[in-house]
């Protein structure tokens, strides 16, 4: 692997979103990973990434799209012919592989019932080596540029003098436009699931289980100002975008699902959700309750439980630690408990072997995870796809970062008509779901589905 050459700049406050649309905003291929630039900077929101398309070695870009069975053993197979330079900053990402893995590499790691098909357009996975990228370190606002070529540099340098960060406008009430999704099952059908999904756990089969509602809408959108109004509503530490061949992703996920930094690595995992207040008043209530309801703490904990056990299987005996417990995270439309597990990798496993053991993430399936992905293959009518994957990075020193793609949209590429400016409209998906358990009220759920998807479908409103 070729080094890159680096050069540090102020970042003047500037966000992940500005320095994309000064560098890479428009490329056939670019990727943001980004977390709000407003202090104070957890660590989990410190960092964020963007970069350009992939290398060309030998006339042939660096782009790995490989299919379930292969999918792991070709990220290990990156990993292992690399040779680090001598000098690499003090950043998470220094150079390596960007991309995703769709919710089915669950088929590669174990054994599962195939019974549903997936229409969707993108790849299971998808990772590449970018040419030029650059890290935005909030907390100590230094930009990072990073480029294959010296000449490279100079030119991001300049790009970036010559920008004008303009502000996202249009942003007013929310669901104020008319776009209507159209839902894949209705909720009388959703709720005949989330029966049956009860019916299994009477029987002692699983104690909960995560089930999803996919809706679509078709209508003519700049990807980009997608993006751009849903982490303005929904500013979320995991978000990303990602124009492709494919079409383009964009996510404002909250959620992590698993980190690895020096051999320490950490999940943290989010179940328990309330809507937010509408005044502080209430907004305060429905946190009080979201911390002492009984049923949402007792299946937050579960999972938190499942998280150790995943984590465990890969860690240093005795180094699995919950450091964050039963905490409350507010976003635009919802709050959520969260908690935080961290552990050290054993010294014989590597970075793909932790992927393993903690994919997908058990807050999106259920507990136990495997029997849940059997039940989730029955009573879902589609395959997830993208949708409760993840993506991230996949650093050349071994480290790693991925989210858990929720509260995502799926955007097909525009297809031209018979006229070049005619431009038919896309296909835009998202994906929402609800935990359940024993005393779950179906109907209760299926209002908390769609609470989850009121960021999103205020943001299409809105472009």
């Amino acid at each position: 692997m070729k080094p890159w050459l680096w050069r540090s700049l102020p970042l003047e406050q500037r966000s992940g979103a500005a320095v994309f649309a000064a560098l890479f905003q428009g490329l056939p291929i670019a990727t943001l990973l980004e977390s709000p630039n407003t202090p104070p900077y957890p660590p989990q929101a410190r960092y964020s990434i963007c970069a350009g398309g992939p290398r060309m070695i030998d006339g042939q870009p660096q782009v790995w799209t490989p299919r379930v069975g292969g999918i792991l053993p070709c990220l290990r197979g990156l990993l292992n012919h690399v040779t680090l330079p001598d000098f690499l900053p003090d950043l998470p990402f220094t150079g390596g592989w960007l991309g995703w893995l769709g919710y089915d590499l669950a088929w590669e790691i174990e054994q599962l019932p195939w019974l549903r098909s997936d229409g969707l357009p993108f790849p299971v996975a998808y990772w590449y080596e970018p040419e030029c990228f650059a890290v935005l370190d909030h907390q100590q606002q230094i930009l990072w540029l990073a480029a294959s070529y010296p000449g490279q540099l100079d030119g991001l340098e300049y790009q970036l003098s010559v920008s004008v960060d303009l502000p996202v406008r249009g942003i007013i009430a929310r669901n104020s436009g008319n776009l209507q999704p159209i839902f894949h099952r209705s909720q009388m059908a959703y709720e005949a699931a989330v029966r049956q999904a009860q019916r299994y756990i009477q029987a002692g089969d699983i104690f909960q289980a995560n089930l999803s509602l996919r809706f679509e809408v078709q209508t003519r959108i700049d990807c980009w100002r997608l993006y751009q109004v849903l982490q303005q509503i929904n500013p979320s530490p995991f978000a990303c975008y990602w124009q492709t061949p494919w079409g383009a992703v964009v996510s404002c996920s909250p959620e992590r699902l698993v980190q690895l930094q020096d051999r320490q690595a950490q999940t943290r995992p989010i179940a328990g959700t309330r809507s937010r207040g509408a005044t502080p008043d209430l907004d305060r209530q429905q946190a009080q309750d979201l911390e002492t309801n009984a049923k949402e703490k007792a299946e937050h904990i579960m999972l938190v439980d499942l998280e150790r056990n995943d984590l465990g299987r890969v860690a240093q005996l005795g180094s699995v630690k919950v450091n964050e417990f039963l905490t409350i995270e507010s976003y635009s439309h919802v709050m959520h408990l969260v908690s935080n597990v961290i552990g050290f990798l054993a010294p014989e496993f590597d970075p793909v072997d932790l992927i393993k053991a903690m994919f997908p993430g058990g807050t999106i399936t259920g507990c136990p995870k495997v029997r849940c992905l059997e039940i989730i293959e029955e009573l879902e009518p589609e395959r997830r796809s993208l949708f409760y994957g993840s993506c991230g990075y996949l650093d050349q020193r071994g480290n790693l970062d991925l989210n858990i793609l929720i509260r995502t949209l799926l955007v097909s590429s525009p297809q031209r008509g018979k006229a070049s400016e005619d431009i038919a409209p896309a296909w835009i998906w998202g994906q929402v779901g609800a935990g359940i358990v024993a005393d779950s009220d179906p109907a209760q759920e299926w209002l908390e589905s769609l609470a989850k998807a009121e960021a999103q479908l205020a943001a299409l409103n809105h472009c």
